[in-house]
């Protein structure tokens, strides 16, 4: 689906959730859409896109891409980085200057395997393209139940309650 096709989650008034400023992360994904990389705003900035939480502490970004993609598309900016662990079968780039976190091939352990969660746009708030509510809504009850985190529990519930009132994701 083309940017100019993606439905837009209305801006929501900056007195309704907290966040990190936008600009950088504008300037982070400007550079990964330069560099070809698919990327797509997601964890609780999706959710507070969506209405769901009220404050967002950094920016989750998904990038279709494999880490040294990333790492190149960022070259000259400075980042930790951080290679798979726990249950996580990803790879991220940290940005504290820029409050924002780029997750590599968004994937987890499982009994048995590796899961996909795959970076797919479904929508554009305040210009920047927004991840799956689907597969975040499976990313966020992976992690509930992988580092028996409740709060994840709780973002995974909301998500799932959510989806039924919107068409389904085709792709996902």
């Amino acid at each position: 689906m083309s940017q100019a096709a993606w439905p837009t989650v209305p801006a929501l008034s900056p007195r309704a959730f907290h966040h990190p400023p936008l600009e950088p992360l504008r300037r982070l994904l400007a550079r990964l859409e330069s560099a070809g990389l698919r990327c797509a705003l997601g964890g609780s900035g999706l959710l507070a896109a969506l209405g769901l939480v009220e404050r967002v502490n950094d920016w989750d970004v998904n990038v279709d891409a494999g880490i040294e993609a990333v790492v190149a598309a960022c070259g000259g900016l400075e980042f930790e980085r951080f290679d798979h662990g726990g249950c996580h079968a990803d790879h991220k780039l940290s940005f504290e200057g820029e409050r924002a976190e780029l997750i590599a091939e968004f994937a987890f352990f499982v009994p048995g395997g590796i899961v996909v969660i795959p970076t797919r746009v479904t929508a554009t708030w305040n210009g920047i393209p927004i991840g799956s509510p689907t597969a975040w809504a499976a990313a966020y009850a992976l992690m509930g139940e992988a580092e028996n985190d409740e709060r994840r529990r709780n973002r995974a519930a909301r998500l799932f309650e959510w989806l039924p009132s919107r068409p389904p994701e085709a792709e996902v």
